[in-house]
């Protein structure tokens, strides 16, 4: 019984996410510059579920780097304003 529930979580964990931070990017940058044709193969070689964990950990590195980028433009741009307000 244990067997079964390590099996059955070892199906759901996501391989991408334990990637090093290279490793990914090289493989997140491949799978976009050529996108239609990599997601077919990664869908006829590596099947549905791989293919689904890849689509998903991409995306999920796309908004996590998106929120990322949102609150550093945002901090400069704060303190542009409260820096350069009292200028004038």
């Amino acid at each position: 019984m244990n067997t079964e529930h390590q099996t059955v979580r070892s199906k759901n964990e996501n391989p991408f996410k334990g990637m090093g931070f290279i490793k990914f990017w090289i493989v997140s940058t491949l799978f976009c510059m050529t996108f239609p044709v990599s997601a077919l193969f990664c869908y006829f070689i590596m099947g549905r579920v791989k293919t689904k964990q890849l689509v998903k950990a991409l995306v999920q590195d796309f908004l996590q780097t998106a929120l990322i980028v949102i609150v550093v433009v945002a901090i400069i741009m704060w303190a542009i304003y409260h820096y350069l307000s009292g200028l004038f």
